[in-house]
């Protein structure tokens, strides 16, 4: 059942990354503030969360990677549009659709029909709180 659950989400297009409450986060011009310690996602290693709405004019997906370190992008497939999801225990990032187009943390496609790499923000820690230059 689960082999068939995962395909129809596939065809779907349903990513598992869930959004964050937008209580817990804020645009501020080009930079993006997320209170780290009050999100569970974030305090497990290879945990993830992605932001909608707020004014952003796009989606962006936040992941912690299994070193502790955050990692942000622009969460759209290059080759559909689709979300992208962080695959466990590996580097990189999946898109949601029949075609999981591949990427490494720089952006880079590494798998899949995607042609352009993904946009890479730059984040930074500081007092508790991740900054997210977009």
């Amino acid at each position: 059942m689960s082999i068939l659950l995962d395909f129809l989400k596939s065809v779907a297009g349903i990513s598992e990354t869930k959004p964050l409450d937008q209580g817990l986060w804020r645009l501020n011009g080009n930079m993006v503030t997320v209170k780290i310690d009050q999100v569970p996602e974030l305090q497990r290693l290879g945990g993830a969360f992605c932001l909608t709405g707020n004014g952003l004019k796009e989606p962006i997906l936040v992941v912690s990677d299994n070193e502790g370190s955050f990692h942000c992008f622009s969460n759209r497939c290059t080759h559909f549009g689709r979300k992208l999801d962080p695959v466990p225990g590996k580097p990189v990032l999946r898109c949601c659709s029949l075609n999981h187009s591949t990427f490494d943390y720089q952006g880079n496609n590494i798998k899949g029909p995607a042609k352009k790499p993904i946009r890479v923000y730059r984040t930074e820690l500081k007092n508790g709180e991740l900054f997210i230059t977009i």
